[in-house]
Formats: structure tokens, C-alpha cells, sequence
């Protein structure tokens, strides 16, 4: 069952992939339709969800009279409409990470890159606390946001495969200075957390020299072959050329990266190192 976010993205590209099929263009479509054109337009885009009657009549238009093809179309019309766990977090979050937790959540595969700090989804609270706002007002509901993000995601039965690459700096900066504890708690909930049976984390160590992650972090949701979208610098992009550009990018960080074990060897050395300062 699709959620709301890719339910409405898969059915946008269905809708658009019928139009041009049939060669019709979409001032045509919205005169039949008795739409405004600019309906038309936000329905294809994704802006706006298309109801369930107005779904069924231009399925009809379009010559769609399969029954089988037709109920998974008006499913995704449905799942775009369905309220999620998300939803009560609208007022205290940016509506492109709504957009992009829609996405997350039904990703068979999360790849990351974090030269930075420690990503969301490995945080513990103290940590993500630490790394959060203390000026907003809102700080408290987004750590807790993210905390339940974990949880949904990892603690269901069919988690997606992870992976999150880190530069080894972020083992050895802590978000407050003097604070190894904070840190050495991070550590040891990451070493936890990569030997579950759907992770893999690795460690890009400091002599690993000039690599394409240089320019920032970034995150890669795939929902099967060739199907994809990256996020980073706080934008979606759904370009099958970007997201593989990227693929290629984490292809590459993978491949100077240490190995699992080492990954492990490193991330215990660097907690005992702490541990005895």
C-alpha cells in the first residue's frame, strides 16, 4: 500500500505518461474535462490531489477500462489523501521535510552521507538536543519528531537498508564542547546501530584524500531499480540524471571508506580514546 507522498507521485507520472501516450495535450484535456487549465497542471505536477470522481472520469477519457488498472489507480488517489504519523508535526516543521519523511518512509533503500555530525537517524536524543536549536521554541517537538522517525522506520518489520557513510572528523566533534560524555554515548549507540542486519555504516577516514563529498551532505531514498530521489541542501530533486549522479557520488565514498570491521575498530577506539581523557 502506498503512502501519501509516493502514492501521489507515482499517480502523477501515470497521469502524464496517459496524456502523452494518447498525444493529447493538456489545454485539450482541460476543455474536455471542463477544467481550468491551471487544475490540470497542478493535478500533473503533483501540486494538488486529484479526487476520487475526478479521477475515474478522466481515466475514462483517457480509455482506462482495465478494472484491475483502474482500482490501483484510484488506491494511489486515496493514499494521497491518507493522514500519517507525520501530519502532527506540520506546524513546527518546513513542508519540504514533511515531503521528504513521506518519501523515507516508504524507501526500500536510504544511502547517506554525512561529513558533518552524526545523521538523523543514527542520533541519539542527547545528541540530536545538543545539535538542535536552543533559541527555537519548537526544539523539544522536532527532537521528538526525529525520534520517532527512528522508530517507525527501524522498529517495523521490513526496515529499509541502510547506509550512512561518515567522515571521520564527525567521530571526534562533539556538538558541546567539553562534553565527551555526550559524544562517547553517540559512539557507542552507532556501533550498536551498524551491527543490525539491515545497516551499513562506514567511516571515510581523514587520509582518504580530495573526494566528491567534499561539497556537502546529501541523501539518496531509492524505492527500487533506477527509481529514486535525493535530497540535499534541504530540496527534493526527482532528476533520474542527478539522483544517478549522486548514486555515483556514494559509489565512491563507499569505495574510500573503511571496511565494516575497521569501521567498528575505529568507532571503539575513538570512545576509548574519550573515555580516558
Amino acid at each position: 500500500m502506498s503512502g501519501p507522498i509516493v502514492g501521489k507521485r507515482r499517480l502523477r507520472a501515470e497521469l502524464r505518461r496517459l496524456r502523452r501516450e494518447r498525444e493529447l495535450t493538456q489545454d485539450l484535456v482541460a476543455a474536455e474535462m471542463e477544467w481550468s487549465l491551471s487544475k490540470l497542471i497542478r493535478i500533473e505536477n503533483g501540486t494538488v490531489a486529484i479526487s476520487v470522481s475526478d479521477l475515474r472520469s478522466l481515466l475514462a477519457y483517457y480509455r482506462v477500462h482495465d478494472p484491475k488498472a483502474v482500482d490501483e489507480l484510484l488506491e494511489l488517489a486515496r493514499a494521497a489523501k491518507r493522514r500519517m504519523w507525520w501530519d502532527e508535526y506540520r506546524p513546527v516543521l518546513p513542508a519540504q521535510l514533511i515531503t521528504y519523511v513521506g518519501f523515507e518512509a516508504e524507501a526500500t533503500r536510504i544511502g547517506e552521507w554525512s561529513p558533518i555530525m552524526f545523521p538523523t537517524l543514527l542520533q541519539t536524543r542527547r545528541y540530536a538536543h545538543a545539535t538542535s536549536d536552543p533559541e527555537s521554541a519548537q526544539a523539544e517537538r522536532r527532537v521528538e519528531f526525529h525520534m520517532r522517525r527512528q522508530d517507525e522506520l527501524f522498529n517495523r518489520e521490513d526496515p529499509p537498508r541502510m547506509q550512512a557513510l561518515l567522515d571521520e572528523s564527525v567521530l571526534r566533534r562533539g556538538p558541546v564542547p567539553g562534553d565527551d560524555a555526550l559524544l562517547v554515548d553517540q559512539i557507542e549507540h552507532t556501533i550498536e546501530f551498524a551491527q543490525r542486519p539491515y545497516t551499513d555504516v562506514r567511516v571515510v577516514p581523514l587520509n582518504a584524500g580530495y573526494h566528491p563529498g567534499w561539497d556537502g551532505d546529501f541523501t539518496i531514498l531509492e524505492f527500487g531499480a533506477d527509481d529514486g530521489v535525493l535530497y540535499r541542501q534541504q530540496l527534493l530533486w526527482e532528476e533520474p540524471e542527478l539522483v544517478g549522479a549522486y548514486r555515483g557520488i556514494l559509489d565512491r565514498l563507499t569505495e574510500r571508506a573503511l571496511s565494516h570491521d575497521a569501521t567498528l575498530d575505529l568507532l571503539r577506539q575513538v570512545a576509548g580514546e574519550l573515555k580516558r581523557e
